[in-house]
């Protein structure tokens, strides 16, 4: 039999590949492409469809308005309908199921899926169309119907016969005393030769022994049975049927036999699967979402606590998958995660349990494990199948995880704090390297609450002016006079005394808080170096550090520029310093936010350079005036040749690029004189001073532009 497909998309590649997709399934199987909705509602008016792929997004209406228009028409609507759709979001599947959607694809779609789901639907579909129509085709009361040997059935039996229900009434021993032709279609026999015959020999023997458990409470009992869901299986197809039981009764009131009807619900049934799986998986990898998740790590706790078992709890967290969906696209950041979830369930026995509980994180419940050895003997291999390359088009990916692991029930009996606890080890096993898992342990805890202490900490420090500036002087290496300063943070905590960054920005870029204290200092250095122009001192460009975070905020241009604006800070006053790691980042969003800043008179300095992801692309794409030389480099540069090599060809390439370089971290007469032979036109470092108080600079630049001396 021939099955004509319809394809509705306002995207002529996506037209043709799906078509294409059509004709792999085979000769019997044709499609009819529409790019216009509008056309392909005005074409199934008089024509007709076996299965309909439509796409969500669509400008003339959206696939869930188009698939409830064809619903409307009534006969011939029925068609099973696949939405096509890249979005994740819930609200858009169950807008579309809610308008009668069937099923769902993600897009992008490989042929492998759309055949087995368009196979499956088409099935269905045409399978509940012949016992209908078998109901209307045995016409009864046809004088012709069995040769004429029968007499003409009553109206009734006519109504029930041509019912699109299944309806049979059988005696106390399950031989069948009536059977309409809708469930004889089902059995694909004429109902008369199944009269007298048992229900028990016509179906499966699972099936037939619930019939006869059920058929014998109603026996003995002459209670009804209603409303219970039963599969019957019909040419190799399943269909699912609502199903009611009732006795059969004699004018005596005594029970002579079972009466049995079931509706055919297989369409609404799979819209009904599609609503829970929503509500308990993620719609892009379709394993389980973070409610599911919480649901099995209580049920695992109770049944180790129970039983005397070991399990653990992982979460995985993948290593860099931003560089990938940055540089590839969404799209292929999408392919992976469903590569890493099939991995992922690939590799677990079938009693553990793996879920995805958002962006590139992972949770897995491993269960029938023997203690740590086996739980770190498994993340091993799980990390080696992730590990393994991921094929794009014409190349290869590689991507590593990050796993912390929680002992159940060792570590806790509560799903929250076990997820708590394999989050620390997560972040633990990111700070030492990457791609390796990490156990919890009392020290992690013991470091996750210090952390806690720091922010409440934090928050009080921004409300009661704890927080100070010291500026660190540049030197020119030419002419070793002040060029610059560097604005540094530093605490004034009123119990642990002054504390340096590295003592809390970590955390506050970790709870979000560096985004009040990034727009707290530059507004203070603005402040401050208008201070000082009205007292009358010229200070040389102040370089701020800006966090990766910062930039994350859509508003970080307009604050930097109000603040400039507000306090009369000219061009060339002030530097916006940033981390290689902010330009794995290459999107046109930040391109736009630091073009920006240097049209309006703010320098662009990149800081700590090659220690990080170093590439001359992003020296070239970037409206940078500066490049920082990390110090790590500067440390070795008397006793390796390869550091000084190193620096040399840096220097020669910022030059190339229009950058001005600046080496931090000098603390030798040494250093000096290599780093200015290798091509370095700023330096910065111990050897020139410390940090200076606002008060200090005003003395070292009160007399205007000096040099450096060095004491001695």
């Amino acid at each position: 039999m021939h099955a004509r497909i319809v394809i509705v998309d306002d995207r002529a590649t996506n037209l043709r590949i799906y078509a294409q997709f059509v004709a792999m399934m085979g000769p019997e199987f044709s499609s009819k492409c529409f790019q216009s909705s509008v056309e392909a509602l005005a074409w199934l008016e008089t024509e007709t469809a076996d299965l309909l792929i439509v796409d969500f997004r669509m400008p003339e209406m959206n696939g869930a308005e188009f698939i409830r228009r064809v619903r409307e028409r009534g006969a011939g609507g029925g068609a099973p309908a696949i939405v096509i759709t890249a979005r994740q979001d819930r609200e858009c599947r169950i807008t579309a199921l809610d308008a009668g959607a069937t099923d769902f694809l993600q897009s992008p779609v490989t042929d492998t899926e759309f055949r087995e789901r368009a196979l499956l639907l088409i099935n269905q579909h045409r399978k509940s169309r012949e016992l209908e129509e078998g109901a209307f085709g045995q016409n009864a009361s046809d004088p012709n119907h069995q040769g004429g040997a029968q007499a003409p059935k009553s109206m009734l039996e006519q109504i029930i016969d041509t019912t699109p229900i299944m309806i049979n009434a059988t005696d106390r021993n399950g031989k069948f005393l009536f059977m309409n032709n809708y469930q004889s279609a089902l059995f694909k026999k004429d109902p008369d030769s199944l009269v007298g015959t048992s229900v028990y020999d016509s179906l499966p023997s699972a099936l037939a022994e619930r019939e006869r458990r059920r058929n014998t409470v109603i026996i003995e009992t002459g209670n009804s049975i209603p409303n219970y869901e039963e599969v019957y299986i019909s040419d190799g197809v399943s269909l699912t049927f609502h199903c009611n039981k009732a006795p059969l009764q004699n004018m005596d009131g005594q029970v002579i036999g079972v009466l049995t009807s079931a509706v055919d619900i297989t369409a609404r049934k799979f819209a009904e699967e599609h609503r829970a799986h929503l509500a308990l998986h993620d719609i892009l990898t379709g394993l389980p979402n973070r409610a599911l998740l919480s649901e099995n790590v209580r049920t695992t706790i109770e049944e180790c606590q129970k039983n005397g078992e070991t399990a653990a709890l992982l979460l995985v967290d993948l290593d860099r998958f931003k560089v990938i969906n940055d540089t590839r696209g969404h799209q292929a950041g999408d392919i992976l995660l469903r590569s890493v979830a099939e991995r992922i369930s690939t590799h677990l026995n079938p009693s553990s349990f793996a879920s995805r509980i958002g962006g590139d994180e992972f949770a897995i419940i491993l269960r029938d494990i023997t203690g740590v050895e086996d739980a770190a003997a498994q993340s091993a291999q799980l990390l080696a199948q992730i590990s393994q390359p991921y094929r794009f088009d014409d190349s290869e990916q590689l991507i590593g995880a990050s796993i912390g692991i929680a002992m159940i029930p060792g570590d806790g009996v509560s799903a929250d704090e076990l997820l708590r606890l394999a989050d620390l080890s997560m972040y633990e096993a990111k700070a030492n390297g990457r791609n390796r898992f990490c156990f919890f342990s009392s020290e992690l805890n013991r470091i996750a609450q210090q952390n806690a202490e720091v922010e409440a900490d934090l928050r009080d420090a921004l409300e009661t002016e704890q927080f100070v500036l010291e500026y660190q002087p540049i030197i020119d290496a030419v002419t070793s006079e002040y060029c610059g300063l560097e604005a540094l943070l530093r605490w004034n905590h009123p119990v642990r005394g002054r504390l340096m960054p590295n003592e809390f920005i970590k955390v506050a870029n970790d709870t979000g808080l560096i985004n009040r204290i990034g727009l707290w200092v530059i507004d203070t250095v603005c402040k401050q170096i208008a201070q000082c122009r009205n007292d009358g001192i010229a200070l040389p460009h102040v370089a701020v550090n800006v966090s990766p975070r910062q930039f994350q905020s859509s508003s970080l241009c307009d604050e930097i520029l109000g603040f400039t604006a507000a306090h009369g800070i000219g061009p060339g006053q002030l530097t916006v310093e940033i981390t290689e790691e902010l330009l794995i980042d290459q999107s046109a969003e930040l391109l736009a936010q630091l073009e920006r800043l240097r049209s309006n008179g703010i320098d662009i300095s990149i800081d700590d350079f090659g220690t990080g992801y170093s590439s001359l692309q992003y020296l070239r794409d970037l409206p940078a005036k500066r490049l920082k030389i990390d110090q790590t480099f500067i440390s070795r540069i008397e006793q390796s040749t390869a550091d000084r090599a190193i620096i040399s060809t840096i220097a020669h390439l910022a030059h190339a690029l229009g950058m001005r370089v600046v080496a931090e971290g000098v603390e030798t007469e040494g250093q000096r004189a290599l780093l200015h032979a290798a091509g370095c036109d700023e330096l910065q470092g111990y050897l020139f001073g410390r940090s200076l108080r606002i008060d200090q600079i005003y003395t070292l630049f009160g007399d205007g532009p000096i040099s450096f001396q060095r004491a001695g």
